[in-house]
This record gives C-alpha cells, sequence and structure tokens, in this order.
C-alpha cells in the first residue's frame, strides 16, 4: 500500500510498512524498530516548521528525548504495516510534550504514549528555554485520560551485565548513540526464553545522559519474572555514570 499522509502543524498521521528486518524471530515488531517509527513520525510532524531539526540544527540547538511511558493494547505481532498518529502537545516550563498513537490497518489500537523533550544548546549543552525562544508554541494543557510519565528507580546489585561498544552506527543526526539504541542495550540483557514466551505490556525509559562514539556501556539488569517486571541501568563503563533507566512490563 503507498504511504498515506495527512497532516497539520501540531497533529500527524503516517502509514509505515514494516519490514521483515524490523521483526524478530516470533514475527513480532522489535522494540527497538517500534521506538524507530514513533520516532520518525516526531519528526515528519515537525518538518517545514522552525522547529524541525535541521531549522534547529544551524541554530545549534536540538531536541533531547527524556521520558517515554509506552502502554500496549496488543504488541504488534504478524503485521505489515502500523499506522501512527502522533501529536504535539505544546509546552510547560522548560518541557514539550508529544503523544502518540499506533493502529493495525484493520484500525485496532496497538500502543499508547507520551514522551517529554527539552530543547539543548548543542555547543554548551545549556537548556534554551521554549517558551521564550519560540512564544507561539501552544501551552500544555491535561487531559483527563493523558498517560503519566513514571519516575524510575535505579539500583546497584544487578542480575546480569553484558558490556556493548558504541558504533559509528549508533549515533544520530547530533553525533550521540540515538535513543532507541538504548532499548537494544537493555532487551539484550532480558532472559532468552522468557523474551520467547512473553509479550511486552508496558515500556518506561529515562534519558540521563549521552552515550558518544567508542564508548564502551554497561547494561544492568534486575530481573523480576515473577511478578512480570524487568529493570535497566543502562551507564558508562569508564566513568560509571548512569545513561538510560529503562523499566518493562510483560504480559
Amino acid at each position: 500500500m503507498e504511504t498515506q499522509m495527512k497532516e497539520t502543524f501540531y497533529k500527524l498521521e503516517k502509514t509505515y510498512p514494516v519490514s521483515m528486518a524490523e521483526q524478530d524471530m516470533l514475527y513480532s515488531i522489535k522494540p527497538a524498530a517500534l521506538l524507530n517509527l514513533l520516532q520518525d513520525a516526531a519528526s515528519k510532524n515537525l518538518e517545514g516548521t522552525p522547529f524541525s531539526n535541521p531549522e534547529l540544527n544551524a541554530q545549534d540547538i536540538g531536541w533531547f528525548l527524556v521520558r517515554y511511558r509506552i502502554e500496549f493494547d496488543k504488541y504488534p505481532q504478524g503485521v505489515d504495516e502500523i499506522i501512527i498518529k502522533t501529536e504535539n502537545r505544546g509546552m510547560q516550563r522548560l518541557g514539550a510534550y508529544r503523544d502518540f498513537e499506533a493502529y493495525s490497518i484493520d484500525n485496532e489500537r496497538i500502543l499508547r504514549a507520551t514522551t517529554s523533550w527539552l530543547m539543548v544548546n548543542l555547543k554548551d549543552k545549556s537548556l534554551v528555554n521554549i517558551e521564550q525562544k519560540f512564544p507561539e508554541i501552544k501551552h500544555f494543557e491535561k487531559r483527563e485520560d493523558d498517560l503519566t510519565l513514571r519516575k524510575l528507580k535505579s539500583f546497584e546489585d544487578s542480575d546480569r551485565e553484558i558490556t556493548f561498544h558504541v558504533r559509528y552506527e549508533d549515533l544520530d543526526m547530533n553525533g550521540h548513540v540515538n535513543n532507541t539504541v538504548y532499548m537494544t542495550w537493555a532487551m539484550e540483557a532480558v532472559d532468552y526464553e522468557f523474551k520467547k514466551t512473553h509479550s511486552i505490556k508496558a515500556i518506561d525509559i529515562y534519558y540521563k545522559h549521552e552515550a558518544k562514539y567508542g564508548e564502551d556501556i554497561i547494561s544492568c539488569i534486575k530481573e523480576d519474572y515473577e511478578n512480570m517486571t524487568t529493570e535497566h541501568v543502562i551507564k558508562n563503563s569508564k566513568t560509571n555514570e548512569e545513561l538510560c533507566l529503562i523499566r518493562v512490563e510483560y504480559c
């Protein structure tokens, strides 16, 4: 099916094909691949606006994703296409908020997600006051059915640790590790047999610091398969600095 797209300044709906490379051995969409599709929809929604990555990068400014909450009605398995809807919810204080929904071609909802973002000066890493720089952007207004961004806790005693080396392929247009890669690092630590027999029900992510090319990264996991959850800490192996916290619920 030819991709159909309709958009306004704050909303976009886009149909994405799901390739074989984006599916695992059970024909489920890989979590990182799904995050890539959501990220692409967010980027597409900003094209042609002052908030697009090229426009901001020309001013040495960039968007940085901070938090994610994704809830699945049913984890996508055996789908050839997926419809993603995204809405720019506006800003509050220094943060900007964006929501997502995904549907099957049969119009069955797959997931809901909410995210928070910061705008950062790429030279000195200082935060940009979005409201002052772009006074025309709308203010965030809470709705009754909004998802809640969860607070995540770190841990010290992990059940398993895996080391990864940051490759050139892991980098995004800002020269930092793409946010989807952290999910791959986290899920690689989950027990193989458990992954084969369970589906993801919800994902919470907190991006704390950036990883860069050539660094070694440790993916730590705290397993609680009895309660169908795993907690993850991604950290720099040299400095021990925590880069990302992730919590996954299963069914």
